[in-house]
């Protein structure tokens, strides 16, 4: 017997299901596909982060979203839509929802044959200073990734991380130390501006962010006191880099430093000793395990396809709970030996 050499095998006894993974996501008998870089008619983009947008022949997503996609590789084919305004696609019924992950990021609500299906990547329902706020959308099947969906994610309150952070920062300052701060270009980054730039620190920071930050302005954000990283900082400056480049030459040749990684990982500690920071803090712009179950149960989903993550563990805590859970995941490759 041969065996399909194909991304995804249907047997005959599967029930029908709403997503399936094939090169990615994508709503099964249609053209829509969603966050894949494989080259495909139509995506919907989520939010920002680039390494989604892949070579793909037209975009589905927020204006916000293509701002920042674009910042620095021109024009692409987008249709774009406010939040809440409904439009068709032949026989979908479509509308995006803020899923509060950085932002313009988005939901994307899908109604066919009566059945509401929702599409998004990480959900934030803790209120930012640079994104918009996580909704919950009603639907009947919702795909979600499980990021962190280990029980051990559950996130201290907000105030109490950004309180440690300044006191990181301060404690530096007062020893004559340069406060480095590690987070992701796009979202924490950009958060991290907008709380310690409103308080009056000034910042440094690493191209690429100061790049994102450009476009977070133009679409009305503040980001105020900081400037692009050129040359060394000014003994008060806070200096702001992107995770790949903690290591940098340039962070390397400051006198005297100290680094804290800004990252929901920090709640793991063996991550935490992995990168080699000074300290960590768990500011997170996706929801922790407790919250992700409560958004997935205030949504009223029966089925949920799980796209990324913790998969195994987090399906679990799921049909626990009677709920119908999927893998939305690339295929493992089998080993002979």
């Amino acid at each position: 017997m041969l065996i399909p050499t194909v991304d995804r095998i249907l047997y005959y006894d599967e029930p029908y299901r709403a997503f399936e993974y094939n090169g990615g996501v994508h709503l099964t008998d249609s053209v829509l596909w969603c966050d894949t870089d494989r080259r495909n008619d139509l995506v919907f983009i989520s939010h920002s982060h680039a390494d989604y947008i892949g070579k793909n022949r037209r975009i589905l997503a927020t204006d916000k979203t293509v701002r920042v996609l674009t910042r620095g590789t021109g024009k692409i084919d987008a249709l774009t839509s406010p939040y809440r305004r409904q439009f068709t696609l032949g026989p979908l019924a479509l509308q995006m929802y803020p899923s509060g992950h950085v932002l313009g990021a988005a939901q994307l609500l899908i109604v066919r044959d009566d059945r509401r299906l929702v599409y998004t990547s990480d959900v934030n329902p803790r209120k930012s200073l640079t994104a918009e706020t996580g909704e919950v959308v009603e639907c009947d099947a919702l795909v979600i990734p499980a990021t962190y969906g280990r029980p051990n994610y559950v996130f201290p309150p907000r105030e109490e991380v950004i309180e440690g952070l300044r006191k990181f920062v301060d404690d530096c300052l007062d020893d004559r130390t340069t406060p480095v701060l590690i987070a992701n270009q796009i979202g924490l980054a950009q958060e991290i501006m907008q709380i310690f730039g409103t308080a009056g620190y000034r910042l440094r920071v690493h191209r690429s962010i100061y790049d994102v930050a450009k476009i977070y302005r133009e679409l009305g954000l503040s980001l105020p006191n900081a400037r692009r990283f050129q040359g060394a900082p000014a003994k008060d400056e806070v200096v702001v880099f992107p995770p790949i480049l903690r290591n940098h030459s340039s962070i390397r040749k400051l006198k005297r430093h100290r680094t804290a990684m800004v990252d929901g990982k920090a709640l793991d500690e063996a991550y935490v000793y992995r990168s080699k920071v000074d300290a960590a803090f768990a500011l997170s712009d996706a929801a922790g395990h407790d919250e992700l179950l409560s958004f997935i149960a205030a949504t009223g989903a029966t089925e949920v396809f799980l796209s990324d993550g913790y998969v195994d563990e987090f399906s679990q805590d799921l049909r626990d709970a009677g709920i119908r859970t999927f893998p939305l995941l690339k295929p493992k490759q089998l080993t002979l030996f």
